[in-house]
């Protein structure tokens, strides 16, 4: 009965207890379904963790390497500390500075969205280093249950040996240009008041 909600709230709903749906695939299944109905968009596999498991993973490779061409600052009146400033240039991020620069969204949405993009190709690169590499089977072991997922441990292990020959540059992180987007507000019939939307023609984004 859900037709007009935002995609994070596709991805919500399809976890067990709201019962909007039985597909095992849970909240990464309705979210898939959902971009695809609304934007003919095929995702082909899916791999989700919550927050607390991303800083794991992160520290089980002893932290990741991020270059920042600009200062990153997620500071704000009501908290001043020093974790929430990132200056221009490399970091060594452990798994909760890691997911700190991947969440701070002052600067709005689509900034967000960069700092996220370095924060996985940084995560990548230190997967295919020599160093861990070789240990991604029981890395992928160990977090077995704490991601959600429809590939196989069998399969992320071909993928995490596939990846090593994969040429930085052929790997694509894509976004729509962000000067489609107006901020608007729509009303949300679950909240029962306007909320904050992005309004944009979506014959162009199809």
């Amino acid at each position: 009965g859900q037709d007009h909600e935002k995609l994070n709230q596709a991805y919500l709903y399809g976890n067990p207890g709201f019962g909007y749906t039985d597909d095992p695939a849970g909240g990464p299944g309705l979210l898939t379904r959902t971009l695809n109905l609304n934007f003919a968009t095929k995702i082909d596999h899916y791999a989700a963790v919550n927050m607390q498991t991303f800083t794991k993973i992160v520290d089980a490779v002893q932290g990741i390497d991020v270059t920042l061409p600009y200062a990153v600052d997620g500071r704000t009146s009501d908290d001043m500390a020093d974790r929430l400033l990132f200056l221009q240039g490399t970091h060594h991020l452990n798994g909760t500075q890691a997911l700190t620069l991947a969440r701070i969204r002052i600067n709005g949405t689509f900034s967000r969205a960069n700092n996220q993009d370095r924060v996985l190709c940084a995560l990548r690169q230190k997967l295919t280093s020599p160093s861990v590499v070789s240990n991604i089977p029981s890395l992928i072991q160990s977090f077995q249950g704490a991601v959600q997922t429809s590939l196989s441990p069998e399969e992320l292990g071909q993928i995490a040996c596939l990846s090593t020959q994969v040429q930085p540059q052929n790997i694509i992180m894509t976004s729509f240009p962000q000067e489609l987007f107006e901020q608007g507000r729509t009303y949300d019939p679950v909240f029962k008041k306007g909320v904050f939307t992005w309004e944009v023609d979506y014959d162009i984004l199809r």
